[in-house]
């Protein structure tokens, strides 16, 4: 299915990159600036893509999500020690291939806590603690848990 004129986007994806899934499928991996099931300000694997146009930035997976994409990157650039994170952990269940987790001083748990953190911060417009710090990560998820929350149940400051 391709869209027509009353195609209208409920996502958007930037940077973002096509990856193949173990099952033959291609999903998107990318940062979602905006996306109705997570709230966007995070990075995200789609569901498999129903349908890409690269060339004019549109894209729709099997859940129905319709992403407007910006920059097209690879796994090799991704920009950040998060999005690289993010994928290792978000794309290597569902790869044919190993995907190694980048080199950090932090342990798993850590890593994978810090990223909640990270999008955590984002939302609240907060400094996310340094990946480092397993402690300061630990401190940062609790202390602002509970204002997240109120966030994404529409009842904090947004």
């Amino acid at each position: 299915m391709r869209p027509d004129a009353a195609w209208v986007p409920n996502g958007l994806m930037d940077p973002w990159c096509l990856v193949e899934l173990a099952d033959g499928s291609e999903a998107l991996f990318g940062f979602a600036v905006e996306h109705a099931g997570t709230g966007g300000l995070s990075w995200v694997l789609s569901t498999p893509v129903v349908w890409l146009d690269a060339a004019v930035g549109r894209a729709e997976t099997t859940s129905g999500r319709r992403y407007a994409l910006g920059r097209e990157v690879t796994a090799d650039t991704l920009p950040t020690i998060e999005a690289r994170i993010a994928f290792a952990f978000l794309v290597s269940p569902h790869s044919p291939a190993a995907i190694p987790l980048p080199p950090v001083s932090a342990d798993l748990v850590t890593a994978a806590m810090w990223l909640s953190a990270c999008k955590m911060a984002r939302h609240l417009r907060l400094e996310a603690p340094p990946l480092e710090d397993s402690a300061a990560v630990t401190h940062f998820l609790e202390t602002n848990i509970e204002q997240y929350r109120l966030l994404r149940d529409g009842q904090g400051p947004s």
